[in-house]
């Protein structure tokens, strides 16, 4: 089991040639770096803004706050992308027929896709809350502070997303194999894209712009965070269920394939 989680490490850990542990390690540090010589708490009036409430903001944690947004949302892609590129590495070196060939239990393959998986949103995760805390250490109380304080009770939340797109796509892919799974992937992105651009087209705009606020959401959220509270914890324990579930499924419908 070991030797495979290494194989999955090492498939996914390089971007053009260029190690991801590294550039993680670099932005995280470049993060914090210019975090600590940028804070929100100084008074440098050329950073400094009047928001609609009539509260001081410091631009700087706008940009810091954006940053933190753009951090999760790109590396939450990044990870949804590793389930195709984990199959697709093994099909094209044939790897997994040399592994069905190997005195190996017949779910240790499937093991170590959904364990590596769930190891890498562990990690994530824990890098969230890096970057968060070092947002928050040094951002001006009011209403960016507790933007940042939403963004960061909804970490679980997040990596509970990410496992659930997991759950679903790792049975299509290890099943059906990339070609087809990438297809049903396409297809149902297109189908969310065309409802999206019928809604802006034909929707009610209006009704967007009049119920989406940043300021609303938060004083809901600071109002609500008992509820709250229970569907951060609660969302872990359920997408993990759902999570073993689906390992259960594809081991089973692959002992099917086995057989015949």
């Amino acid at each position: 089991m070991g030797g495979l989680l290494y194989k999955d490490f090492v498939s996914v850990n390089r971007i053009n040639k260029v190690k991801l542990t590294w550039i993680l390690a670099a932005l995280t540090i470049l993060y914090i770096g210019l975090r600590i010589a940028f804070p929100g708490t100084a008074d440098m009036e050329m950073f400094l803004a009047e928001n609609e409430k009539g509260e001081i903001v410091n631009l700087m944690d706008t940009f810091f706050l954006i940053a933190l947004g753009l951090f999760i949302v790109g590396t939450l892609g990044l990870m949804n992308g590793w389930v195709a590129r984990l199959v697709e590495t093994d099909d094209k070196n044939k790897i997994r027929g040399y592994i069905s060939a190997l005195p190996l239990d017949k779910n240790a393959y499937i093991a170590s896709k959904y364990i590596f998986m769930a190891v890498s949103a562990y990690v994530f995760m824990s890098i969230y809350y890096i970057w968060c805390i070092s947002c928050l250490a040094f951002c001006r109380e009011g209403v960016m502070a507790n933007n940042v304080e939403m963004i960061g009770g909804f970490i679980p939340v997040f990596i509970s997303f990410m496992l659930l797109l997991a759950a679903i796509e790792l049975p299509l892919f290890i099943l059906l194999g990339k070609e087809k799974a990438m297809l049903i992937k396409i297809a149902f992105i297109m189908l969310i894209a065309f409802a999206f651009i019928g809604f802006v087209l034909f929707g009610d705009l209006l009704w967007v712009e009049q119920h989406i606020d940043m300021i609303a959401l938060t004083k809901w959220y600071k109002t609500h965070m008992v509820e709250m509270a229970i569907v951060v914890l609660l969302s872990p324990v359920l997408v993990l269920a759902l999570y073993y579930g689906s390992y259960r499924i594809t081991c089973h419908f692959a002992g099917k394939e086995d057989k015949s």
